[in-house]
């Protein structure tokens, strides 16, 4: 799956915007998202070679943006804990200010983000119609009404701005520091030895956007005895447990590295394996970013709205649809998981092996 080609055209009001030299994107809040933001900055970036272009964004997800070369300054801003209050908020309004920003633009609906570019004085505020907080915007772009990747649906943003459109897959940059720290790492845990690296990464931030663990059990042993890999499974701190549980239903050796790296860590983790598997998390959008054969286990969202984005001879998407009542399904509270127990180990397994000899 690619980004689609977008129409190209300038706003009509075009020639009554003011210069942009310091811009400001306001970022979604999930890692995935914010990768999603790339083409974005790299769409500004291109076309305003000069500008200061800052970021503000959830503290948790500036790792996605740490060296790319597209941004000048990375702002945190969380309102749930150092930003909470009234007092630290009109701080962080001070320091925009102090930025001098002219351009803002705003990639999520959002009251008290754009209440802070109206305070910051933000001249140019550029955000998508919304009765929520499209009256605090000086430029709206509609919300688009038809099926639209996320990547995509940023980019009427730059349209009402009088840029044009770029398309492009999202990036991410590591540092060979990272590289050099994590093969040395590697080594000592015995994952390069000679065989190919296959990461499994079997978490994801509702349950019922999770393959079992049973059958990804089933596919690591059939990977590791027909194809002679090494199998690591990845996860945060929290996702420990699932991957403990998934690695001792397993025949074969696997490397448990969940809760045992950070993201820019895991992130040199996945530039070396030969196949990622994963369901629709920030991670397995990181592997695509990263050009790495990727097979995507799908089930209540839609991979038409997030799915992986890059090359798709190296992405194979694994979706059900009509196993689902509806799709995208954002309700947690499901008695099972149709989506994901649509998806047979026999598939994931063919399409595996159909990326790994297909990469070499």
């Amino acid at each position: 799956m690619s980004l689609s080609p977008l129409s190209v055209h300038r706003s009509p009001d075009t020639k009554h915007l003011i210069s942009m030299r310091r811009i400001l994107v306001v970022l979604p809040n999930w890692y995935g998202e914010t990768l999603f933001a790339t083409p974005f900055l790299r769409a500004i970036r291109l076309q305003y070679p000069d500008a200061y272009l800052a970021t503000l964004g959830w503290p948790q997800c500036r790792e996605i943006l740490l060296n790319n070369p597209r941004v000048s300054a990375l702002i945190d801003y969380d309102e749930r804990t150092t930003h909470k209050d009234l007092w630290s908020k009109w701080r962080l309004i001070a320091q925009l200010r102090s930025f001098r920003f002219d351009t803002a633009f705003v990639l999520r609906k959002s009251l008290s983000r754009t209440l802070l570019l109206a305070a910051a004085q933000i001249p140019m505020r550029v955000g998508f119609a919304n009765s929520k907080s499209g009256w605090l915007l000086t430029h709206k772009a509609p919300v688009c009404s038809g099926p639209i990747h996320k990547a995509a649906s940023y980019f009427s943003l730059l349209e009402v701005a009088g840029l044009t459109l770029l398309k492009g897959p999202y990036e991410y940059w590591i540092e060979q520091e990272e590289r050099c720290f994590v093969g040395g790492w590697l080594r000592q845990q015995g994952l390069l030895d000679g065989h190919r690296l296959v990461v499994l990464h079997p978490a994801a931030n509702w349950a019922h956007k999770r393959w079992p663990p049973e059958r990804f059990a089933q596919l690591a042993d059939h990977l590791a005895q027909t194809r002679q890999v090494c199998i690591a499974i990845t996860g945060g701190a929290d996702d420990r447990p699932l991957a403990e549980a998934l690695a001792r239903q397993m025949k074969h050796p696997a490397w448990v590295l969940a809760g045992r790296t950070q993201l820019r860590q895991l992130a040199a983790i996945l530039e070396r394996a030969c196949l990622v598997v994963a369901n629709d998390t920030g991670v397995l959008h990181l592997a695509a970013a990263l050009n790495r054969p990727v097979v995507a286990l799908y089930g209540p969202t839609s991979p038409v709205l997030t799915g992986p984005l890059g090359d798709p001879r190296r992405t194979i998407v694994l979706h059900h649809s009509d196993s689902c009542p509806r799709i995208p399904c954002y309700g947690s509270n499901h008695p099972g998981y149709p989506g994901m127990d649509a998806i047979s180990v026999d598939e994931a397994y063919a399409a595996a092996v159909q990326l790994m000899e297909s990469m070499g």
